[in-house]
């Protein structure tokens, strides 16, 4: 675009209409994302169970992908503002649909010879038949269970962005019953051992199967400022004595409860808010919006790539799975060097479209 038609298409708009940024959201995608390579980077189990520390480091970390589902819920909930339900769907599907599907078979082909950890699965019988069903069944790199995950709620978004249009309350309805259904009755059964009504399947209680629709609207009722003021701070003081309880209960050998339910969902929605009031109280972030931008650009790179960057690190270091360098260096290193890699070769059409 010359700038003579860029100047006239501003006039045209207006000022007012030109669209601001929202920084928290890059923001929260860099720290997501960098959280994951640290859950992953700290899951060594010996024979009387996982670690101490990187039992602390879950409990900090544990909000990664709950904070990638509230920024899709906070980007996604209004889109019929800017475009139809079928723009929408095509969008979805190119940004993850298509990535995944070729992911998929490069990852495929990968676990016929090669290992890697976290993720990759080996199959040692290759075929079109094995690939189908470990592709239904997220057999062939597990991490890829986020891609499942977000999929079936980009299904449930046309229906969802219709009560974002006229009733929030309902929205927030929905949120309630997800957090009933999901992070007390079923996960304080599973904790407790305790048998679920309605036999093996379970009494279904929550009408959305997701566990993460309630995050999903949460990150969009967020950005649209449903909450007062007063109810963020009590989430967020309840969030802080949540993430505190776990690391006590970690600290107890109580894993069960440390890492899930109430305190899980609590914790994950004040740092949501932390983040996004910190980014609001300065305008240093304001100031370097492009380069958080196109750091955020990376995330979804490094999260398909990083089981490939991890197994580099060790192959070239060998770090024993407790040490600092395995737990803590590698994951910075897969970070800076992974984004700045994907920046660069992202810039590349084809690249872009495959490295969503």
């Amino acid at each position: 675009m010359s700038y003579l038609k860029y100047c006239l298409q501003i006039l045209k708009k207006g000022p007012l209409t030109m669209k601001k940024r929202i920084i928290y959201i890059d923001l929260i995608n860099i720290f997501a994302i960098f959280a994951v390579l640290m859950l992953h980077s700290s899951q060594y189990i010996n024979k009387s169970g996982m670690v101490m520390k990187n039992n602390i480091i879950q409990a900090i970390f544990i909000p990664a992908v709950y904070l990638f589902i509230m920024n899709s819920g906070a980007t996604l909930l209004n889109y019929r503002a800017k475009y139809s339900t079928k723009t929408f769907l095509i969008k979805r599907i190119k940004r993850v649909g298509i990535p995944l599907v070729i992911w998929s078979i490069l990852y495929y082909l990968y676990d016929t010879k090669f290992t890697a950890f976290p993720g990759p699965i080996p199959h040692p019988n290759p075929g079109i038949k094995d690939f189908i069903y470990s592709f239904l069944n997220n057999n062939i790199n597990n991490i890829f269970w986020f891609f499942y995950a977000i999929i079936l709620l980009y299904l449930l978004t046309p229906v969802l962005a219709v009560l974002a249009e006229k009733n929030k309350d309902l929205l927030f309805y929905l949120v309630g019953l997800n957090f009933i259904g999901n992070y007390v009755y079923f996960y304080y059964t599973h904790a407790l051992n305790l048998p679920i009504f309605g036999g093996s399947v379970g009494l279904q209680i929550n009408p959305i199967a997701s566990e993460f629709v309630g995050f999903f609207i949460m990150g969009y009722l967020i950005k649209t400022n449903y909450f007062s003021a007063k109810a963020q701070k009590i989430m967020i003081y309840f969030g802080i004595l949540s993430l505190f309880i776990s690391l006590l209960l970690c600290l107890l050998k109580l894993d069960n409860f440390a890492l899930g339910g109430v305190l899980l969902f609590s914790y994950s929605i004040a740092l949501y808010l932390l983040i996004k009031k910190g980014s609001e109280a300065t305008d240093f972030f304001h100031r370097h919006e492009k380069f958080f931008a196109g750091t955020a650009s990376t995330s979804l790179g490094i999260y398909i790539l990083h089981p490939l960057f991890f197994k580099l690190f060790e192959t070239l270091f060998n770090p024993h799975p407790t040490s600092f360098l395995f737990v803590w260096i590698m994951p910075i290193a897969t970070y800076v060097i992974g984004a700045g890699l994907l920046f660069i070769i992202r810039k590349i059409r084809f690249i872009k479209n495959l490295i969503p």
